[in-house]
């Protein structure tokens, strides 16, 4: 029987490299989904490699709206989602993955969501992790069966397999909007440029960064939203773990490289809900600092620039533009705009390269970080210049720790185990601690990373091509 001739109302574009028999099952949910069938239209692309069982496979999809698209060779997940994206006709686009399998109301949830009005651009599904405990209930289509919980279940990007903080986390529903389950509009797909292509056939975090760039474009606020019911089921599958992480982790340097802000240098150490939880935390300390104009640079530059290594210092604070400094000045001055010497980072994992820097100063922010990245910071720092300057002046706010004497004593103390640790007072300015390297640091030509708007705003682009700058 022919299906009408009625424009879908949504596009699901799922890539598939490998994986007939999780395809199979996927589009048998898909012929059993509670949106009638000529309401949608099922877009594989099969990116290259083994035509082995997949004739088969695309046999358990009659009844759909069904189109292949077949790439000659294999380019990758961003090629490949970009390539069906480019044949979907319907205003609304659900990115699937060849083994997520679909519970019966999922397309009906993405096509509500995105039907009412106020809702947000973007609609992030549930995905459960299952193992071989719960696959005959997958085969059998009982979706009411399977767990959502460890150890058979449970979405991996929160901790207990739910998230738990009434949604806080959509203000940074970017970090974790993969691309297993997940919709937007079209138009807005078209907007952003489609994935970035360099990422070429390595793992993971094209779809991240896609969102991010989403994100950017929208207004501030909260552009994402969660849906617990719209819900998917990962099919296990074979996957070498290992040398995922390792491409996934060299994406994120990437991606980093791309975008000097707080959000992606995070990002190349911690991931998922906790990089969330720490993206937002440090997000309202930097808000704080700006509003009260704390950790002013202009009064610790006048007094400690001429006593430094070299020109080549990295100051961390505010007011760049008052303080005067060298043009050899590198800042990460959060009430600036992002520029060719200013970044928006914690420096916790800068993109610059060891020795590259004479000195690193930072004047009170440091006493905003936490434990373990002020050790990250200090350690980064070193390796940079060789020696940090971590400036306590008399300001405070209500953020930021303590800096008492004892309490800078103590600092010293305990980081006298790895570095030569020297506290003094500064008439005018405050109490420095100085920390530097007890052997040489190898030096290296100064390099700093590509640029972007101010914002970490990123223009559009087509698919395929980079950010530019």
């Amino acid at each position: 029987m022919s299906l009408p001739t009625i424009p879908p109302a949504l596009s699901v574009v799922m890539p598939t490299y490998q994986d007939p028999q999780c395809l199979a099952l996927t589009l048998r949910a898909l012929t059993r989904q509670t949106l009638p069938p000529e309401r949608f239209e099922v877009i594989v692309v099969r990116d290259g490699g083994s035509s082995d069982r997949y004739a088969e496979a695309l046999a358990e999809g009659a009844g759909l709206r069904l189109r292949v698209v077949e790439l000659p060779r294999r380019k990758g997940r961003s090629v490949a989602r970009n390539e069906g994206a480019r044949h979907a006709t319907a205003p609304l686009l659900v990115f699937l993955d060849a083994d997520s399998w679909a519970v019966p109301d999922l397309l009906e949830r993405h096509l509500t969501w995105h039907s009412t009005p106020g809702n947000a651009a973007v609609l992030i599904g549930r995905r459960d992790e299952i193992g071989l405990a719960d696959l005959p209930a997958v085969l059998s289509g009982e979706s009411d069966t399977i767990a959502r919980s460890f150890p058979h279940g449970g979405d991996l990007r929160f901790a207990t397999g739910l998230p738990d903080d009434g949604g806080d986390w959509l203000r940074a529903g970017w970090v974790i909007a993969y691309t297993h389950n997940i919709s937007l509009s079209t138009s807005l797909f078209a907007k952003v440029g489609g994935y970035r292509e360099a990422f070429g056939l390595s793992y993971g975090v094209e779809d991240v960064e896609l969102f991010y760039r989403v994100d950017q474009s929208l207004p501030d606020g909260v552009n994402f939203g969660y849906d617990d019911e719209a819900r998917v089921v990962h099919l296990p599958h074979h996957k070498n773990i290992t040398r995922n992480w390792m491409e996934m982790k060299a994406n994120f340097q990437q991606a980093a490289r791309l975008y000097p802000c707080l959000e992606w240098e995070f990002l190349t150490a911690v991931m998922g809900y906790e990089a969330v939880r720490r993206i937002l935390y440090y997000r309202s300390l930097v808000d704080e600092c700006v509003e009260r104009s704390a950790c002013a640079i202009g009064p610790a530059a006048a007094r400690l620039a001429g006593k430094l290594r070299g020109p080549r210092a990295l100051w961390i604070g505010t007011g760049r533009a008052e303080a005067r400094l060298p043009a050899t000045a590198l800042t990460f001055d959060y009430s600036a705009p992002i520029g060719p010497t200013n970044f928006h980072l914690l420096g916790v994992a800068p993109p610059m390269p060891a020795g590259s820097l004479d000195a690193v100063v930072s004047v009170d922010f440091w006493r905003y970080l936490l434990w373990p990245e002020l050790c990250q910071f200090i350690s980064a720092s070193v390796q940079l210049a060789g020696e940090v300057h971590l400036v306590a002046t008399a300001d405070a706010t209500p953020g930021m720790c303590a800096a008492d004497p004892q309490t800078l004593d103590y600092l010293r103390q305990a980081q006298a185990a790895e570095y030569a640790a020297e506290l003094r007072a500064v008439e005018g300015l405050g109490d420095v601690l100085t920390l530097r390297a007890r052997q040489p640091v190898t030096g290296a030509a100064r390099r700093v990373p590509g640029q972007v708007t101010t914002r970490a705003r990123p223009t559009a682009m087509a698919p395929g091509r980079p950010p530019t700058g």
